[in-house]
């Protein structure tokens, strides 16, 4: 799967750009970044499920912004 950056205040994303994820258990994801887009960098739980289906996610344990949505299929 794949999720579009949102939001990033860190500089490790580029925003509008999408980036291969690595699903885990509880709705968190696996994210890659700009250097390592493997999927597998950094953990970004769900903070909002929108009535079109999609999600949005938010990292976590990081001082800036950063969300990713998964569009609806």
């Amino acid at each position: 799967m794949k999720v579009k950056c949102i939001k990033d205040t860190e500089g490790w994303w580029t925003e509008g750009e999408y980036y291969q994820t690595v699903e885990t258990a509880g709705d968190f994801i696996l994210v890659g970044d700009d250097e390592d887009p493997a999927g597998e960098g950094w953990s970004a739980m769900p903070i909002e499920y929108r009535d079109d289906v999609s999600i949005v996610y938010e990292l976590g344990g990081i001082e800036g912004g950063v969300q990713f949505e998964e569009s609806a299929a």
